[in-house]
Formats: structure tokens, sequence, C-alpha cells
């Protein structure tokens, strides 16, 4: 456990150094060769800058455990974290896009293409690249802080690639005299494209995020693989009725199960019902992820409603 918590601030230590990179210098060219779109880019960059030392911070506070304040642990900071990261970046998002629509109706942006064309090359190399390191990470993890840089990363990648076209576009066309002039609208293009495709993550994401800190059912066969089993527990031992409540918050899997039963005989002892909560968490070892269960028995199903 603990050692699946350092390699995640390891990762976000790594995704702190390269988005200060990237924010510094894209911001910098940005506002030296009039280019919006590199200017979003380092912009970008600086949120994310920003965004993974909170998370980096949000999971060394998570690995201090403190059960006198936090009877049930913190898992809900992670989904919390997660929520404001998404949510900042859907407002550049949304910024850049008017920016942009605005840029195109004024005639476009003159940029210097040459300077722009190296730049976007050399960074789309260092973001993939790091995009496949942090992907990489998620997968060997269980950490939605950890995916979520993945994720950021991933959309940075992606406006690289677009910069690195769109600046080629802008070089051959800016050779062709026929078509120079569509070179200044090509950046403000740029960003609408970008900004029209990366909406959709952000907004995906803050909707998971949500599911999580309103404790609603995890989407995916999870929680109805965990109820049929339980029915056939209640059909095993002959209980008279189950109820099955399973969330999903951070890394932790909350799954509690109430079972009506009236012929107690099935369970006379505490070793009884020991056994059948052994049943139940042998059962859930399948799934990757911490888990806090709890099991009752009740004769009176109102305490179980």
């Amino acid at each position: 456990m603990k050692q699946n918590m350092y390699r995640e601030q390891t990762v976000l230590k790594i995704s702190v150094y390269g988005a200060l990179i990237f924010s510094v210098a894209g911001i910098l060219l940005g506002l030296i060769i009039n280019s919006q779109i590199v200017l979003f880019d380092g912009l970008y960059s600086l949120i994310s800058l920003g965004l993974s030392t909170l998370s980096l911070f949000a999971a060394k506070f998570m690995r201090t455990a403190d059960w006198k304040n936090y009877p049930f642990g913190k898992d809900k900071i992670e989904p919390l974290v997660v929520l404001l990261k998404y949510f900042v970046i859907l407002l550049l998002v949304v910024a850049s896009l008017f920016s942009a629509i605005v840029a195109i109706f004024s005639g476009g942006r003159e940029i210097a293409v040459g300077i722009a064309l190296q730049y976007s090359f050399v960074a789309t190399v260092l973001c993939v690249g790091t995009t496949i390191y942090l992907k990489n990470a998620a997968n060997k993890s269980d950490s939605a802080l950890i995916r979520a840089e993945a994720n950021q990363w991933y959309m940075d990648s992606f406006v690289s690639i677009g910069v690195l076209a769109g600046f080629l576009i802008s070089y051959i066309f800016f050779h062709i005299d026929s078509l120079r002039w569509t070179v200044p609208y090509i950046d403000p293009i740029m960003v609408v494209i970008v900004s029209i495709v990366f909406i959709k993550v952000p907004i995906t994401e803050m909707g998971s995020s949500i599911r999580e800190v309103l404790d609603m059912k995890p989407k995916g066969r999870v929680p109805n693989q965990i109820k049929a089993f339980v029915k056939e527990l209640t059909i095993k031992y002959d209980f008279d009725e189950h109820f099955v409540r399973v969330s999903k918050v951070g890394k932790t899997l909350w799954v509690e199960v109430d079972f009506v039963v009236k012929n107690t005989d099935v369970i006379e002892t505490l070793a009884d019902q020991d056994q059948i909560r052994q049943e139940i968490h042998t059962f859930l070892d399948q799934y990757s992820k911490q888990k806090w269960l709890t099991v009752s028995f009740t004769e009176d199903r109102k305490w179980a409603l």
C-alpha cells in the first residue's frame, strides 16, 4: 500500500516538472510569435502545473492516516481534486474557444511560422513521450490522480499534434501566393477545433467524480456481480431477504450487505456470521481496489432499509 502511494507521488512529481517546462516555454513563445494556439498550450501547461501540484499535496495528505478526524478515511479527497482540476480545464477551454472565434472574425493572427513549427515539433515529441509514461503508470495503479494526470497530458499531446499539423500547413501555404491569405486564420481555427474536441473530456471526467462524491453506484459490471453473489448466499443459507449497496470512492470499493434472517438457527453464533463475511470478502478479492465491507444480520427488515 505504502509502496503504491510513494510510486504515485513519484509519477506526480514527474508530471509537475514536465508541466513547468512546457508552461514557461509555451507562454513566452506564444507571446513572442503572437500565436494563440501556442499560448493556449502554455496556459494549459501552467494550469496543469498548478493542478498537478495540488494532486501531489492531495496524495501526500491522503497517505497520512487520521482516523480521529476522518473516521471513514480520506477517499473523497481524490474525486474532489479531480473535479476541481477538470472544472478549471473546462473554463480554459471555453475561454480559448471564445477568444479564437473573436480572432477569426477580426481577420485572424499573423505569426512567425518558422519558429512556431520548430517549437511544435519538439513539444509534440516530449508531450507524447510523457503521455505514454503516465498512461503506463495509470494502467499499473488504481489512482484517479494519476489517471487525471495522464488525461491532462493526453489532451496536451493532442494540442501539440494539432499545432504541429497546423503550423506545417501554415508553412506550406505561406510559400504559395494564392493561399498566403489563409495563414492568419489557421492559428485561431486550430484553437477552435482543439477546444471543441477538448470539451468532452473534462465534462465526462467531472461526471465520474460527481458520482463518487455523491456515493452513487459505480458504472460497469461490478455492482451486478456483487449482487448476484449475495443472492446466491441468500439462497444457500435460506435467508429471507438481502439488500446490497455498492459505491466506489477514490481507490476504495464500498460494499454494504444487509441480510434479513427469520430462521436464526442458520447463524447461531458470531462465528457463523463471520464465516459469511469471509465468503463475501474472498469474493471481493478479485477486484483490485481497497475494500470497505459491512455485513449485518437482522430479523426486522426495517433495519436493512
